[in-house]
């Protein structure tokens, strides 16, 4: 069940369109969110890529609401916390955000703030008949596999390769 955790040392929010900040989580031990405004509205992530750990607040908020990795390009949606671009595969947690009492709180669960990612655990068994084929067991096949489960395909993947291991990041 989700719940309101106060945000330390914030008052209020002040952040422009297109600025971000860090802000920790009080009672959470390590917890931290990145708060963006965009489009007037401002949201609460999880704080790093979902990749290799990169802290989102030195990357960059474009326009069209993303924010871009500083380390290698992924692209989160600012307004979801989804995944717009590789090589990220899992998507941030997006809190809800308030200010009351002369504090600024958001809302979620303890164990989405210490994650640090949303794991969509698509099912790897197959259940229809369809098939694809994947050349190849580098990024680039594991980012289409994941998005064939994600996307709710649930025919065989069969990845064929010179490599003996699976697809790997």
């Amino acid at each position: 069940m989700a719940q309101e955790f106060k945000l330390k040392g914030l008052t209020s929010l002040d952040l422009k369109n297109g600025q971000k900040q860090e802000a920790e989580v009080e009672g959470i031990e390590n917890g931290k969110v990145l708060l963006v405004k965009h489009n007037d509205e401002i949201h609460a992530l999880n704080p790093n890529c979902s990749h290799y750990g990169a802290p989102l607040v030195k990357g960059v908020v474009t326009g069209d609401g993303r924010i871009t990795c500083p380390w290698h390009g992924a692209c989160f949606k600012i307004s979801t916390g989804d995944v717009e671009d590789a090589p990220a595969l899992d998507p941030l947690h997006k809190f809800a955000v308030m200010e009351k009492d002369g504090a600024v709180y958001i809302k979620g669960q303890e164990a989405d703030i210490k994650a640090g990612r949303r794991t969509l655990g698509p099912k790897c068994q197959s259940k229809g008949d369809e098939k694809v084929v994947i050349v190849g067991r580098g990024s680039g096949s594991l980012g289409a596999m994941e998005a064939l489960r994600s996307g709710g395909f649930t025919g065989a993947i069969t990845t064929i390769a010179t490599e003996d291991h699976r697809p790997i990041d």
